[in-house]
């Protein structure tokens, strides 16, 4: 016995094993120990990003949420992004600063061995409104097209993104939006035109400086030559200006669509004020309001005297109009009315509006950046549907209510923080009204056809829908070149070129909207307002 005592004492073999039976103990619980530590890191990554969310959401709803209201939103987002479940949910407010806070119990897989089955997990995320400050250039199709329902729904989805903006950003200072009703014209507004004296006659220095205040500007036209006022054959045709303009126009250059500042001493960057001639008195033409049988294009000085005559201008023995276009009481005279020229006013049987200069500017006039909500909201209220497309026009003028100089002046552009948006909304392609009578189209901002200021003088719809598609493009290029983000809304308009171009418009993919039903409208505003208004994880 003795012997084999020794002997077992003796032998080695066994040694590797029992020492690894007792060091098992501790790395099986040293690895169970990683894999709950790991549980609970996993748990807490996933909590904190579900609350990441939740502080963003609620922060981006702005500071005049209710408690309850806030609650429920961070609710909502947790419930979305995270499982399991949480407790003690809080969210607190500090300014514009939103903190969520949240519990949360990650299960242990071994941590029972040491009286634990889970471990309590806490995570905290607070978000804040960036410091930046907004202009939103508004650039709404308000064509004939747009009557009805379409028009009803732009309306509510425009006045909610005021109203859920203003709530969010809820500072004057940093939230201003401008307004850019656009169809065939734009209207900068009849109130920066110039006055007359009690005879009539335009006095000279009123009126805005970067309007043609003079016929100035020798751009193609017909029947109309410079060297006569628009303003004062309205005059004396005893109407007044509506407010509309031409696109400005000069070979070679992007006057038509940029914001470069309109000088005296460079005729061509002014803003010539949109004037309706007198059409032939012949079938095929819409807007006929003097009796005349004076041809728009023969350049003869009898026929030029004759077409200056009916307004009531004189003319030098070339035809050439004299005294600014001021009213001649003997010409006049001929009309039956010695202070005035009398036209007839009727309704157009084209397009049942009245018939005169102003025919086809019947859109409300822009209103320029302000942070008035309240007259913002009723102006849009008020838009009216009238005229056929032009979005080109509208977007030239979304870049010019976003430069701070004139014609308006408003655009605090270059200060730390600004940032520009201009949202384009239209339902359909762009018309340049296209007609077969000698002028090749109704009047637009581009004149006539035969004016060749769209870059032909003949041809059909899909030709001038191209050229128009084209420098829409190169306005919304413009208007990102200049630093504003652009986006796009496209509705019920199947055109697949508008599309397109609306789409390379946009500053992004995600800055198109290509809306199908007027009733998805709200939702795309929306979404452009989550992307407008940024919010930052602050802590």
């Amino acid at each position: 016995m003795h012997k084999r005592l020794a002997a077992f004492r003796a032998d080695r073999r066994g040694n590797f094993g029992l020492i690894s039976a007792f060091l098992a103990v501790p790395l099986v619980l040293g690895a169970g120990l990683m894999i709950d530590v790991s549980t609970i890191s996993r748990t807490r990554a996933e909590l904190q990003n579900a609350m990441d969310s939740a502080a963003l959401a609620v922060a981006r709803e702005g500071k005049k949420l209710t408690d309850a209201q806030a609650i429920d939103i961070a609710d909502t987002f947790l419930d979305q992004n995270f499982d399991p479940k949480y407790t003690k949910l809080k969210v607190l407010r500090d300014g514009t600063e939103f903190r969520v806070e949240a519990h949360t119990r990650a299960r242990l897989a071994f941590g029972a061995l040491f009286g634990y089955e889970d471990w309590e997990v806490a995570a905290a995320s607070a978000a804040d409104i960036a410091y930046a400050s907004y202009e939103v250039a508004l650039v709404l199709d308000t064509t004939g097209s747009m009557a009805g329902g379409k028009l009803a729904s732009m309306k509510d989805a425009v006045i909610g993104l005021i109203d859920s903006m203003a709530l969010q950003v809820n500072d004057k200072d940093k939230l201003q939006f401008a307004m850019v009703p656009f169809a065939t014209f734009v209207n900068v507004g009849s109130g920066f035109g110039p006055s007359f004296d009690k005879d009539g006659k335009q006095i000279k220095g009123t009126g805005a400086p970067w309007l043609d205040l003079t016929g100035a500007a020798d751009v193609p036209q017909s029947e109309l030559d410079a060297g006569a006022s628009r303003f004062q054959l309205y005059q004396n045709l005893g109407l007044s200006w509506p407010g509309c303009v031409e696109t400005r126009f000069a070979s070679g250059t992007d006057y038509d669509i940029d914001d470069t500042p309109a000088s005296a001493a460079k005729a061509a960057t002014l803003y010539i004020p949109a004037f309706g001639i007198d059409e032939p008195d012949e079938p095929g033409f819409a807007n006929s309001y003097l009796a005349s049988d004076a041809k728009p294009n023969v350049d003869t000085a009898a026929e030029k005297k004759k077409r200056w005559k009916k307004y009531g201008v004189k003319t030098n023995n070339a035809g050439d109009p004299l005294d600014n276009g001021l009213l001649d009481p003997l010409v006049a005279g001929l009309t039956g009315n010695q202070k005035k020229v009398a036209i007839d006013a009727s309704a157009s049987p084209a397009t049942g509006k009245p018939k005169g200069p102003g025919h086809g500017c019947e859109m409300q006039p822009i209103t320029a950046l302000n942070a008035d909500y309240t007259s913002m909201t009723t102006k849009v209220k008020a838009l009216q549907a009238n005229g056929t497309t032009n979005i080109m026009e509208g977007v030239a003028w979304g870049l010019r209510v976003l430069s701070p100089g004139e014609p308006f002046d408003q655009s605090r552009k270059g200060k730390v923080g600004i940032e520009q948006v201009m949202i384009v909304l239209t339902d359909g392609s762009n018309v340049f009204g296209n007609a077969g009578n000698e002028l090749g189209s109704g009047y637009s901002s581009f004149g006539y056809l035969t004016d060749g200021r769209i870059g032909i003088e003949a041809g059909g719809s899909g030709a001038t829908n191209t050229l128009m598609n084209q420098r829409t493009l190169a306005a919304c290029e413009q208007a990102k070149a200049a630093g504003i983000e652009v986006y796009t809304i496209r509705l019920e308009e199947p055109n697949v070129a508008t599309g397109t171009m609306l789409k390379q418009c946009a500053s992004g993919d995600d800055h198109y909207f290509d809306v199908p039903s007027r009733s998805q409208l709200d939702e795309a505003f929306g979404k452009i307002k989550e992307r407008i208004v940024r919010v930052r994880i602050s802590s």
